[in-house]
């Protein structure tokens, strides 16, 4: 009779248990989304770039997961768009139109300098190898000399980091990209050559979102 009573105890005691909520631990906190002065990510903000006669709109959108949408609009009309993410080691082209770039492009080298994301100095290189839509990208990156850019958003010249993409293969195409970061201002100046057809985009203004 004991062991019944035991027996049904332990019967009890598992029905009981199984009944209960199971235990659910606390969700960790969101990891901190990282900034750098040379690429501000501020919801709302606007870059007007001038592109020969014609100009062309970068929206910033919202944040997901570290990852920022941007907007591109013609005419007040969207056109294209992408995300970037700020990480420990540098800038990241992550998407194109929604579609995911495996692995993502880093389009500049980020070190921690005084407790923020700042470029690393003339010399530092990395190569891109990279895949969207089973479409191949590779080539090299390099941080050049400071560079004094006029653009037409400052009426002095700015101070830049230069990146210098001489030589990348875009699904069989040969390109070249130059980029100008400036501090607070993010990309300044932008020139692409894509089998010898050249484009220059140039920063004519910008208008940073300000807290609600």
């Amino acid at each position: 009779m004991r062991k019944l009573f035991l027996g049904l105890a332990l019967i009890a005691g598992a029905g009981l248990a199984l009944a209960q909520p199971p235990v659910v631990p606390p969700a960790p906190p969101p990891a901190p989304v990282l900034t750098t002065e040379f690429f501000p990510l501020k919801e709302g903000s606007k870059w007007v770039y001038k592109v020969g006669e014609a100009e062309v709109t970068v929206v910033v959108g919202a944040t997901a997961n570290g990852e920022t949408k941007l907007e591109t609009q013609a005419n007040g009309k969207p056109v294209a768009s992408e995300s970037v993410k700020v990480q420990a080691d540098g800038i990241y082209r992550t998407k194109i139109n929604a579609t995911t770039i495996d692995p993502p492009v880093k389009i500049l080298e980020l070190e921690t300098k005084d407790g923020k994301l700042v470029p690393k100095a003339k010399g530092a290189k990395w190569s891109v190898t990279s895949k969207v839509q089973a479409q191949p990208v590779s080539g090299d990156f390099m941080i050049g000399d400071m560079a004094k850019v006029t653009v037409p958003v400052s009426p002095t010249p700015l101070d830049c980091v230069f990146v210098d993409g001489p030589k990348f293969n875009i699904a069989g195409t040969e390109t070249s990209v130059k980029y100008y970061f400036a501090a607070g201002k993010g990309i300044v100046k932008l020139s692409y050559s894509i089998q010898g057809a050249e484009a220059t985009l140039e920063l004519k203004t910008y208008d940073e979102s300000k807290p609600k």
